[in-house]
């Protein structure tokens, strides 16, 4: 009987001892600034970037005008000239 009350006390302290680590709130860590070699390169490619999508558009708008002088078709679909 001894043996259980002295096991007993035992478990107690060891579970008293082990308390669970306090929960910790996820922090992000501010990103690195870019060196100034890259923030170039990335105006770069933004420059460029802005002036295909310019030219996209003016394409578009351009096969726009070619499709509607021919009947409002696509090039696709217009059918070939019969002989």
């Amino acid at each position: 009987m001894a043996q259980r009350k002295a096991r007993r006390s035992a478990s107690r302290k060891k579970a008293a001892g082990k308390r669970p680590a306090p929960k910790r709130k996820a922090t992000r860590r501010p990103a690195r600034k870019a060196a100034p070699v890259a923030n170039k390169r990335v105006a770069e490619l933004e420059a460029e970037n802005r002036r295909l999508r310019d030219e996209v558009d003016r394409l578009r708008a351009e096969l726009a005008d070619r499709a509607s002088s021919v009947g409002g078709m696509p090039p696709d679909e217009v059918p070939p000239p019969e002989f």
